[in-house]
């Protein structure tokens, strides 16, 4: 079975109601939905506005100043395409 290649992820913006912007070097613009994932305890207090608003984009990555970080691929994944 071949490898799946994803693209990379450059930027991430937080929107209202924990979704997030996505654009990749494919072209691609997403939106991911965070929001089902603040019930987990290790993304808990994502779920102040401000603290999920400071999401950055490291090495392909998201990830926030307090340690949390998401699955590249699911976020590839189970977002929905925009345009590219």
């Amino acid at each position: 079975m071949p490898i799946r290649q994803y693209p990379v992820l450059l930027s991430a913006k937080a929107l209202s109601d924990f979704k997030l912007e996505l654009d990749y070097n494919n072209g691609d613009k997403r939106i991911y939905n965070f929001k089902p994932n603040l019930t987990h305890p290790f993304y808990k207090e994502l779920s102040i506005p401000s603290l999920f608003k400071s999401v950055q984009v490291i090495d392909g990555e998201i990830c926030w100043p307090t340690g949390q970080d998401f699955c590249p691929h699911t976020l590839y994944d189970d977002s929905i395409l925009l345009s590219n």
